[in-house]
């Protein structure tokens, strides 16, 4: 593990608070942090329940994490993101341990624990259904019109880019052309057999680092009708192979993750590939996107991506932790990094 502040830190593990409780009539579930998705929905499966969205990491990745980071995964398509499905959290920070619903989760959500630290959360799920999967060799383009076209669960459109990644990774054979997947309870004519392979393969797209070894990755949320241009600026843009996937989410965007293999042990060279996530940072911006999050490295773009609530988030940050001790330097635009980034983003053509 390591720490990004220069001052003396503590580090909280909650890997042992792993532990959660299903309220089948209610539909919830009341999870500690260290708690882990998939964990969560094989235990709801047996109670034919299942987690409406989940991020593709779901395998490894916790409850708290994917909250505090916020994002788009599996089923946003219908159920949107991770903050539109918390129903409740537990938050303890100087002042006690309480719990927060409605408008003050704002406070929360995708704020990478640096206004408090979630102890508990209650999520939302669903009953399980009968699902299908279609696959359709389509465009960007075309995938928008099928993918918002009716009441689907998940949309996961592959560029040829990323379906070449991903043979090259995982010893496939895939055809190597653009690729939507529809996951469904609707009837599709779709190619049933091509949609169930890419669902199996759902999860830890950036697996694909192996090839480099390393990754360079841009991820970038886009209004849907933006994203065929975008992808295309990208390919003129971006010199070394490189693919991309997007989660389609409801209210007609994508999160698009961009991944681009390189070396990791050449640094020159990881710093020159890294540069094009800058470059399709700045893309995404120019057409009405914004960051998948802000973090540290990103923190600049808190604006872009909080909009209107930044303000009363500094506020709120300055009264629960008056002493910047939550999390330092993440998430809001303050501190050197910051600062280098928004120069960065100005040097880089």
């Amino acid at each position: 593990m390591f720490r990004l502040s220069g001052r003396k830190t503590i580090m909280i593990d909650f890997t042992r608070m792993d532990d959660f409780e299903i309220d089948e009539e209610n539909q919830i579930i009341k999870c500690s942090p260290g708690a882990v998705w998939w964990e969560i929905e094989k235990k709801l499966n047996k109670k034919n329940l299942t987690l409406r969205v989940y991020p593709t990491s779901a395998p490894s990745s916790t409850v708290a994490g994917w909250i505090a980071q916020g994002g788009y995964g599996v089923g946003s398509l219908k159920y949107g993101g991770i903050a539109d499905n918390v129903e409740k959290l537990r938050i303890a920070d100087f002042s006690g341990v309480r719990e927060v619903s409605g408008n003050e989760l704002k406070y929360y959500l995708g704020m990478e624990g640096i206004t408090g630290i979630i102890t508990k959360a209650w999520v939302k799920v669903k009953e399980m259904e009968d699902m299908n999967y279609y696959g359709f060799h389509v465009s960007a383009r075309e995938a928008n019109k099928i993918v918002f076209a009716g009441d689907h669960y998940a949309g996961l459109f592959l560029d040829a880019g990323y379906v070449k990644l991903k043979n090259e990774s995982f010893g496939t054979d895939m055809p190597e052309k653009d690729v939507l997947m529809v996951a469904t309870t609707e009837k599709l004519d779709g190619d049933e057999g091509l949609g169930e392979e890419i669902w199996e393969k759902r999860f830890y797209p950036m697996r694909v680092r192996r090839l480099g070894p390393g990754l360079v990755a841009a991820e970038n949320v886009l209004p849907a009708d933006s994203i065929p241009a975008y992808l295309n600026r990208l390919k003129k843009m971006i010199k070394k192979p490189h693919g991309s996937e997007i989660w389609y989410s409801k209210g007609k965007k994508g999160a698009v993750l961009t991944f681009i293999p390189s070396d990791e042990r050449k640094f020159l060279e990881y710093v020159l590939t890294w540069f094009n996530s800058i470059r399709a940072l700045k893309t995404a911006k120019k057409m009405r996107g914004v960051p998948y999050s802000t973090g540290f490295y990103l923190s600049c773009e808190a604006k872009t991506v909080l909009g209107k609530d930044l303000d009363e988030i500094m506020k709120f940050k300055k009264v629960v932790d008056p002493k910047n001790q939550l999390n330092p330097g993440k998430v809001l635009p303050k501190g050197a990094m910051a600062w280098a980034m928004k120069i960065t983003q100005k040097v880089i053509p």
